[in-house]
C-alpha cells in the first residue's frame, strides 16, 4: 500500500489519562479531531454546543471550529487522533456523539495496547490501520442506526436461523481459538456483511458480540466446574490476554473471575 492510497493522514495519535482537573481551554485545530472516551467522562463544547461523552462513545470535531474539553465527574481515559480525511467520507460522524459498536471494542483495546506498548518499526502502520478500522466501523454503525443498512427478507427466516445455528455450533467448538468474523463466514458459506446482518436480525447481537457471550458463558462454567487456574480458563476460551479476559468478565458479570468462583456463582448472572 502506498502512502497516497491510505484513506486518512494521521497528524497525531495518543492515548491519554487525566485527573478530574482536566480542561483544555478554548482552542482550534487545523485537522479533524477524533475523541474516543474509554473510561470516566468528558464534556466537550464545540462552537457553543455541549456534548457529553461516556465510556465507549466518540466525538468527531471538524477543523477550524472553537472547542473546549473538560472532565465530566470521573477522571477520563481517552484516545485523541488528529487527522485529515483524504479518501473517507466522514460527514455522518462529524459533530455528534456516537456509540462505539460492540464489535469494535477489541479493536479499540488493541489500539490502546499498541499506543501503550513498546514502539516497533511497524507500530505506525498498525495503529493507523486500527484507526481506519474504527472509523469505518463507526460509519457503518451510524448508517445502520439511520436505517440505511440492507434489510433481510422474512421469507427466508428459517434459512437465516439455520445459518446462524451452524455458525454458533462452529464457534462453540472453536472457543479456544482466535476467531475472525471472516473465518466464521467462510465456514458457513456466506459473506462477512451478510453474516453480520443475519446475526443482528436473528439474535439481536453482532457476530463478535455473540462470540464473546459464548466465551464468557463457557468461562463461567469452567470456573464453577473445574479447578483450573483462571489464567488457563482465559486461554481455554480464546482470550489469551488475562487482563482483557478479566475486564470483559467483570464488565459482563459484575465481579472478577476469582470472586465469581469463590462465591460459587451466587448473586450474579
Amino acid at each position: 500500500m502506498t502512502a497516497n492510497a491510505f484513506p486518512i493522514r494521521i497528524d497525531s495519535l495518543a492515548y491519554r489519562e487525566a485527573d478530574t482537573a482536566y480542561r483544555t481551554g478554548v482552542h482550534q485545530q487545523r485537522a479533524h479531531q477524533w475523541l474516543i472516551c474509554l473510561h470516566g467522562g468528558i464534556t466537550a463544547s464545540v462552537d457553543g454546543k455541549t456534548h457529553e461523552l461516556h465510556p465507549e462513545e466518540s466525538l468527531l470535531v471538524p477543523p477550524r471550529v472553537k472547542r473546549e474539553m473538560w472532565c465530566r465527574r470521573k477522571a477520563p481515559g481517552y484516545v485523541l487522533c488528529l487527522f485529515d480525511a483524504q479518501r473517507l467520507d466522514i460527514a455522518p460522524l462529524v459533530g455528534r456523539v456516537q456509540r462505539l459498536p460492540v464489535e469494535l471494542r477489541e479493536d479499540l483495546l488493541a489500539l490502546v495496547g499498541e499506543l501503550h506498548g513498546e514502539s516497533r518499526p511497524d507500530s505506525a502502520w498498525l495503529t493507523s490501520a486500527l484507526v481506519v478500522r474504527l472509523l469505518i466501523g463507526q460509519l457503518r454503525g451510524a448508517r445502520r442506526k439511520s436505517g440505511q443498512g440492507e434489510a433481510l427478507s422474512p421469507l427466508n427466516a428459517g434459512r437465516h436461523q439455520e445459518v446462524v445455528t451452524r455458525a454458533e455450533v462452529f464457534m462453540g467448538a472453536q472457543l479456544h481459538r482466535t476467531l475472525l468474523r471472516g473465518t466464521i463466514a467462510d465456514e458457513v458459506g456466506v459473506s462477512e456483511p451478510h453474516l453480520a446482518r443475519l446475526f443482528r436480525a436473528t439474535t439481536g447481537k453482532t457476530v463478535l458480540g455473540r462470540l464473546t457471550e459464548m466465551r464468557l458463558a463457557r468461562a463461567k462454567a469452567l470456573l464453577l466446574e473445574t479447578t483450573q487456574p483462571v489464567t488457563a480458563i482465559a486461554s481455554a476460551v480464546g482470550l489469551s490476554s488475562f487482563s482483557h479476559f478479566s475486564r470483559l468478565f467483570k464488565r459482563s458479570v459484575g465481579v472478577a473471575p476469582s470472586d465469581y468462583r469463590r462465591a460459587r456463582g451466587r448473586s450474579w448472572a
